[in-house]
């Protein structure tokens, strides 16, 4: 169709700014209320809580942690002891100051993270320009506290880098055109040695200009000295090739849909396919290994470690030293188990005890990057709907150690959660949690919130709800969220039964989420609003096209909405494995019956929408969201829409702008399906 609306896909054009300009005023004017200033300051004072969690990783003999609070909007990079941390008030060791940065060099940096130097005397800055997802990378004196100057210096791209070792980097930061693949991303990776133009670093992997990127990962551990390099040929697709130090690169004769790990000696492989190896098949989402060196020489005598069932899937695997543990979903629920080899030298699971039954657990490796046969230590956080975040420190021996554990920031005094299911029109039990104060009482139908997501394998697990729950759940409100198909809760089937073709199931199955949760009497369509952001403001723009009868109110952020453009705005290109081509007819068929920009039409009552998105978006281009609030204006229909300047595309580099978009979403369903009948 002709888009008379084009124009609104120019990032920061005067007319631009002044459209957005006029919206963003006409949106406030409307939801800040009576109630949107306390919303706004309990969220601001939850965010900038001194009391927060200080989330950590281990490197070398210190923990990292970098932390924002009302005095430090830009947030202050730090590090400090294990054995401090452990303490009621640890003491930080200040290594970067962003607000004085920003301060000094009138940028709006926003730190992106950081990668150490072998010795751990330096640092590889990632600065982000407001949240983007390009990145300046700088060198940093971590001793003394500041940049080099005259160091390794990389200018803003979508690209990373590594060590190789104190002198020279490998990096595929693209520097122009020709180093860029249609995705937006780095097609080459380069080694740079200090004291060189970084135009002249050596090429030493690259892929072509029509894959997503060329990616590599650097291994330091003594003995186990390696670089692996990706070519990432779409979203779910990969070539990989591993390469010794001092030794020759070969490709790794694993299936192209897998996840794969090599922090040792043993190559660990999961899968997303069934697979056929020597006339065995390993099943989708099992987890196998075998030695590295075996399977280079011809071997595939792969061992199984885990296999999963339909409801039992795995998420992730960390190699320690007495095993692999493993982060497991068994109905959407988390279970931490280690596999070790038993006395006959096969794998043997179990459970690792003190942790909790109904929960959300991360397991990630503490430290042990420079130990030869791997560190003991992992970090495991815990938390829930109602639960806040808690820190454990797990060796291999005993229950779990409790290092800290975050604030409650909501009254959950009465919450529950219940764990029910909808019936999808193909006869799939699409799980989906509810969250409230005395759902057992069975009351009168109340307002609820229902999220969801659906794509990229990502799985919805409980989260402690720290604003929500303030803001939505205390005033009796209820929350849910969907375990729709597309997502990973089951595992690569789940995910595959919602791509391309098959996508509109996604949106079906929380279509069947929606007429449930009315069916049951949880809530009625005109109390029922829907939220989603990024893959799942796609899933709530065609709620609004495909089931406007389901929703009395739709908060859609960040959102992919029109399909037709999508690969030819920003990172689009790289999301073809999962939505197809509109370039191409045959695939453009299917894409068009879940693209809610060109479902939209006259005629059709459609419940308030609300749009919002981020000017420094350069992940989802902005326009998708600018372009449906104007098309939907044109069609008479209730729609607000809000841009914020910064914030890239998960909006949340300042607290203050995230405290104020959530009070505004909230706002706008008290406005909604909170409001009484007229």
């Amino acid at each position: 169709m002709d888009d008379p609306y084009l124009w609104l896909e120019e990032i920061d054009s005067e007319r631009v700014s002044t459209w957005v300009d006029a919206e963003n005023a006409r949106t406030e004017a409307v939801l800040r209320d009576s109630r949107y200033q306390a919303d706004f300051d309990a969220a601001l004072k939850i965010l900038d809580s001194e009391d927060k969690l200080p989330l950590v990783g281990k490197h070398g003999n210190y923990l990292y942690n970098f932390w924002k609070d009302a005095a430090h909007g830009r947030g202050l990079w730090r590090r400090t002891t294990l054995e401090s941390y452990r303490t009621p008030k640890p003491d930080w060791d200040v290594l970067l100051d962003m607000d004085a940065l920003c301060a000094a060099e009138g940028v709006t940096w926003e730190f992106g993270g950081a990668v150490r130097s072998p010795d751990k005397t330096r640092a590889l800055v990632r600065l982000s320009f407001n949240g983007t997802d390009a990145v300046e990378i700088r060198e940093f004196d971590i001793a003394a506290r500041r940049f080099i100057e005259g160091g390794f210096l990389i200018p803003r791209a979508k690209g990373s880098a590594d060590w190789l070792d104190l002198d020279t980097l490998l990096l595929n930061s693209p520097l122009n055109e020709a180093q860029t693949t249609e995705a937006g991303y780095g097609r080459t990776v380069r080694k740079w040695r200090r004291g060189t133009p970084i135009e002249t670093a050596e090429v030493v992997f690259e892929v072509e200009k029509q894959a997503v990127g060329a990616w590599f990962d650097v291994n330091h551990r003594p003995g186990s000295e390696r670089t692996m390099f990706w070519r990432a040929i779409d979203f779910t697709r990969s070539e990989r090739f591993v390469e010794p130090k001092g030794g020759t690169r070969v490709r790794l004769d694993v299936p192209e849909k897998a996840w794969a790990s090599l922090r040792r000696r043993d190559l660990y492989v999961s899968s997303k396919e069934d697979w056929t190896v020597n006339g065995r098949t390993i099943a989708a989402g099992s987890l196998v290994t075998i030695p590295l060196e075996r399977f280079v020489a011809g071997g595939r005598d792969f061992e199984t470690i885990f296999t999963p069932s339909p409801r039992r899937a795995l998420q992730n695997w960390v190699e320690v030293r007495h095993g692999i543990v493993l982060q497991v979903l068994d109905n959407v629920r988390s279970r931490i188990l280690l596999a070790s080899r038993g006395d006959d030298g096969s794998w043997v699971l179990s459970e690792i005890g003190g942790l909790p039954a109904n929960a959300s657990i991360h397991v990630e490796a503490f430290g042990g990057e420079d130990e030869p046969d791997l560190g003991r230590e992992v970090l495991i956080g815990a938390t829930g709907y109602e639960i806040p975040m808690k820190l454990s420190l797990w060796d291999g021996t005993g229950a779990p150690e409790l290092l800290k554990a975050a604030p409650s920031t909501f009254n959950a005094a009465g919450i529950e959660v219940r764990q029910c299911h909808a019936t999808a029109a193909d006869g799939e039990s699409i799980p989906y949690f509810l969250i409230g104060k005395n759902l057992s009482a069975n009351g009168p139908p109340r307002p609820t919130l229902l999220y969801g997501y659906g794509g990229f394998e990502v799985s919805m697990t409980p989260a402690y709800m720290s604003l929500a729950g303030k803001l939505w759940l205390e005033d009796g409100n209820l929350y849910a969220v969907a375990n729709i198909r597309g997502g990973g809760e089951f595992g690569p089937r789940w995910h595959e039964a919602a791509i391309k073709q098959t996508k509109h199931i996604a949106h079906d199955d929380f279509a069947a989420v929606a007429r449930h949760l009315a069916e049951s009497g949880v809530t009625t369509a005109r109390q029922l609003a829907c939220q989603g952001g990024s893959n799942g403001g796609l899933l709530v723009g065609n709620m609004l096209a495909r089931y406007p009868d389901l929703f009395g109110a739709i908060w859609c952020a960040v959102p992919l909405l029109d399909m037709a453009r999508y690969t030819k705005l920003l990172a689009g290109q790289s999301w073809i494995a999962e939505y197809g081509d509109p370039d191409k007819p045959e695939q453009w068929d299917y894409i068009r019956r879940f693209s809610p920009y060109q479902l939209i039409a006259r005629g059709r009552n459609y419940p308030p929408i609300f749009l919002t998105t981020n000017r420094t978006d350069d992940r989802v281009h902005p326009g998708h969201a600018r372009k449906m609030a104007a098309r939907l204006q044109e069609l008479g229909a209730d729609v607000l829409f809000h841009e914020n300047v910064s914030g890239g595309h998960s909006g949340m580099v300042d607290n203050t702008r995230t405290a104020m978009t959530q009070a505004l979403g909230f706002a706008f369903l008290r406005r909604t399906i909170c409001a009484p009948r007229v």
